[in-house]
């Protein structure tokens, strides 16, 4: 259903927690299988979902990779002992 220049749709929640995006909002969206969308909350209650520019998906997924080899900054630093040289550069 269409109100003013708002679109409503309606979704339901499946039994293992998964929601169809309405065609409707795919279309305006202009996502596709294998999009990632982004859902906000607002302090008010509010949800906003927006699609994720390639970009953005892209600089994400490096983040990720980044992550996985290097750590989080959440990983303890691993002690390799004492550094050796530094004391040339002073």
């Amino acid at each position: 259903m269409k109100k003013k220049n708002n679109i409503i749709a309606v979704s339901k929640i499946t039994s293992k927690n998964q929601v169809t995006i309405p065609k409707t909002i795919r279309e305006v969206l202009n996502v596709k299988s294998s999009d990632e969308i982004v859902w906000a909350l607002g302090a008010d209650g509010q949800i906003t979902v927006k699609k994720i520019s390639p970009e953005k998906d892209k600089f994400w997924k490096i983040v990720d990779e980044q992550e996985k080899k290097y750590g989080s900054v959440d990983t303890p630093e691993v002690n390799l002992g004492k550094d050796v040289g530094l004391e040339d550069f002073d």
